[in-house]
């Protein structure tokens, strides 16, 4: 492994020849690094077969001094079931990725075909590519519905329904909104609201509601800084205002029906 990024929502692995493995873990999917000394439990396949179908292996501390050495990760036997790959490093640890509903996807590709593995990925939210003057760009003549243009990924990379809601809320944007009826000040304040939800979410360590797990097996708390997501019946703190929730393109979305007006005066 020679690099570790990011593109949009997967984890790129530069690795050695020239390839990359792209991993995008979808709804269930982990990663957990397990140290060195942790071996594989194959118990299961004997005492219970219908389990071991479905989960596969666990892992454990093989001595109490491997324990010792990894005190620091949060790793139970739980959080290993369910493991669908197994990465073997040079230093003994392992790279496990786990997915009970074997949604995510893994692939390797040359570094030549990054451009193919990543086709219709609009910028980085948070590199320089990412502007107001891109965003409108990107919205222009865009007739669905705001949230559905930027869960499309073309308008903006890496931004899911939970920061959608977000960022819309910052912005006092209704989610019904057509696309192309943003004014420049709202575009502006979109671009700025995306900028401001992700960088929260990363350093409250993503947003951990169900099963996901950092690389140690911490979960995020960045759930407890939430708006407007998951927030329905409670008063909007800005304005007071209950929180709505309905339903767009088969996702959950949350607004404030005080803040964000789908009719624009």
């Amino acid at each position: 492994i020679e690099a570790i990024r990011r593109r949009g929502k997967y984890l790129v692995l530069d690795l050695e020849g020239d390839l990359f493995l792209s991993i995008h873990r979808r709804m269930t999917g982990n990663l957990f690094l397990l140290p060195a000394g942790w071996e594989i439990d194959t118990s299961l396949r004997e005492t219970d077969p219908v389990a071991w179908s479905t989960r596969g292996p666990s892992f454990l501390a093989t001595s109490a001094v491997d324990l010792v050495e990894g005190s620091s990760y949060s790793v139970d036997l739980a959080k290993t079931w369910y493991c669908r790959v197994c990465f073997n490093l040079a230093d003994g640890r392992r790279l496990l990725y786990t997915d009970p509903r074997k949604f995510g996807r893994i692939e390797l590709w040359p570094r030549d075909c990054e451009a193919v593995a990543f086709k219709g990925l609009g910028p980085e939210p948070l590199s320089t590519a990412f502007n107001a003057k891109q965003l409108a760009q990107a919205l222009a003549g865009r007739k669905s519905a705001i949230k559905q243009v930027l869960l499309a990924q073309e308008a903006v990379a890496g931004l899911g329904n939970i920061y959608a809601d977000e960022a819309l809320y910052l912005a006092s944007i209704h989610p019904l909104r057509r696309a192309d009826s943003l004014s420049p000040t709202e575009i502006e304040l979109l671009y700025q609201g995306i900028v401001s939800v992700l960088t929260l979410g990363i350093e409250h360590g993503g947003t951990s509601f169900s099963g996901y797990r950092d690389l140690w097996g911490e979960a995020g708390d960045n759930y407890n800084h939430m708006k407007v997501y998951q927030q329905d019946g409670k008063r909007c703190l800005r304005c007071g205002a209950l929180i709505e929730r309905i339903v767009l393109a088969q996702r959950g979305t949350h607004f404030c029906p005080g803040c964000q007006k789908l009719t624009v005066e």
